[in-house]
């Protein structure tokens, strides 16, 4: 995979995707949503890859957020238009993958940045990291899909204060609030999410996408729909071939091989 400003490779089962424009603090532009689009959606029928790990290029920046002079250019038109669509597509596309994603947030992750992350499966951070959605110092709101995931991680009151003020919070808020699982030190970063998302993909691969869009679905209805949505996935997984080697290599102490089906 080929792209201007996104650097992907395999390392043994795991796809890395660096989204890479240094000069603007890996700022996504529509050309480098195009990509990752393109990117996931190549990955996700990939059957050499097995997880994903997102980060941002160099020391300073996971994401800054959208690329501001694209930001000048837009109008109440062109946001009823594709690359609007496109924008609030990706972290969705991303969430709703076959495979599991990490997030290695490394430094700034602000605006379309953190909106991309929150598409992903689960995030960590480096102790330095700084996350938020400052839009509204702009006369903005977040618009790819931020008011709405980050009530999800975080609660009511906190996405009111992070999206009305555009505070900035550390790593260490962000994950006392639920927005990122772990923080580690600088250096240990990505290998940690490697090691995170062998984990994520070594599941069974119908497993996890029933446990996945269970959990997502409890942030949507109520508990008992929830629990009936929850009942009927399991009875899939355990009518599947996983399902049944997951067992048997658990009566026979070895680690299960599974094979999708």
């Amino acid at each position: 995979m080929e792209y201007e400003n996104v650097l992907t490779e395999m390392d043994g089962d795991l796809l890395i995707v660096t989204l890479h424009w240094p000069e603007r603090h890996n700022a996504l532009s529509h050309q480098m949503r195009v990509d990752l689009m393109d990117c996931a959606r190549r990955a996700e029928t990939d059957g050499a890859v097995k997880a994903i790990v997102f980060t941002g290029h160099g020391d300073k920046s996971f994401s800054a957020g959208a690329n501001i002079p694209e930001l000048e250019q837009r109008t109440l038109v062109s946001e009823m238009g594709p690359s609007a669509t496109l924008r609030k597509d990706l972290p969705t596309t991303i969430e709703r993958l076959g495979k599991p994603s990490v997030a290695a947030i490394n430094g700034y992750c602000f605006g379309a940045g953190l909106e991309f992350a929150m598409g992903c499966t689960v995030r960590i951070s480096s102790d330095d990291a700084l996350l938020g959605q400052p839009e509204i110092t702009l006369g903005q709101i977040p618009g790819s899909g931020g008011t709405q995931r980050l009530y999800r991680f975080v609660g009511l009151g906190w996405a009111m204060q992070m999206v009305l003020t555009g505070q900035r919070i550390d790593a260490r808020t962000a994950a006392s609030i639920g927005l990122v699982t772990e923080v580690v030190p600088h250096a240990d970063l990505l290998p940690r999410a490697k090691e995170l998302a062998r984990e994520l993909g070594s599941q069974a691969p119908m497993a996890f996408v029933a446990g996945r869009d269970a959990v997502l679905r409890s942030t949507e209805t109520d508990l008992l729909t929830g629990i009936d949505y929850e009942r009927k996935l399991y009875a899939i997984c355990m009518g599947t071939e996983d399902g049944r080697e997951g067992l048997k290599a658990f009566a026979e102490k070895r680690s299960p091989e599974y094979k999708g089906r």
